[in-house]
């Protein structure tokens, strides 16, 4: 149980400093390591329950860490209570918490045996949940992975071509390599 409680404070802390792909810091290459190790963890879920809190645990993280602007503008703007502000942002980042979940749920569900399937599996995923999170409910577009990846990166070029959906499968598929390369090299480590 303790190895599980360290996944998912792992996870939230990953969601968290993926934030810092975005502007106004445009480290772009952070959201691609952060999810690195989640497809990690994803891959070496025991089941499908597993893989959704560890993707929820890192929504919270993500979207508790990149939201914050709507606590402003629920107090300081709206004049809200703090607490209730405060409460109104933990159940609005719950929800969308709910995209990345369902995207580890699913990819644990299909069951995929072969490895680059699996990786464009998770990137086909999590861009149909970031599109879903954009259009459910007058939608929630912020924190559209796609867009941590302009305008510094390589990969803002084909941001015209792909949109930010695109980008996105990009970014989580390549992720998805990087994990399963990582995963190869501990396997295939040899101790002398």
């Amino acid at each position: 149980m303790t190895r599980i409680r360290l996944q998912l404070a792992l996870s939230l802390l990953l969601g968290a400093l993926t934030v810092l792909g975005f502007a106004p810091f445009y480290l772009f290459p952070i959201p691609l390591f952060t999810l690195a190790v989640l497809c990690h963890l994803w891959r070496g879920s025991a089941t499908s329950f597993h893989s959704a809190l560890l993707g929820f645990s890192f929504g919270m993280g993500m979207f508790s860490a990149g939201v914050t602007w709507i606590y402003v503008s629920l107090h300081d703007f709206g004049a809200m209570p703090a607490p209730i502000a405060v409460l109104a942002l933990i159940f609005l980042c719950a929800y969308l918490a709910l995209f990345p979940a369902a995207t580890g749920w699913a990819l644990k569900q299909l069951r995929v045996a072969s490895p680059i399937i699996w990786a464009l599996a998770a990137g086909a995923l999590w861009a149909l949940s970031d599109w879903l999170r954009s259009v459910l409910f007058t939608g929630f577009p912020w924190l559209t992975l796609g867009y941590s990846q302009v305008p510094q990166s390589p990969l803002a070029g084909f941001a015209p071509v792909v949109g930010a959906y695109g980008i996105s499968l990009i970014v989580v598929c390549s992720a998805a390599l990087l994990a399963l390369l990582f995963q190869a090299k501990l396997r295939d480590r040899r101790y002398f």
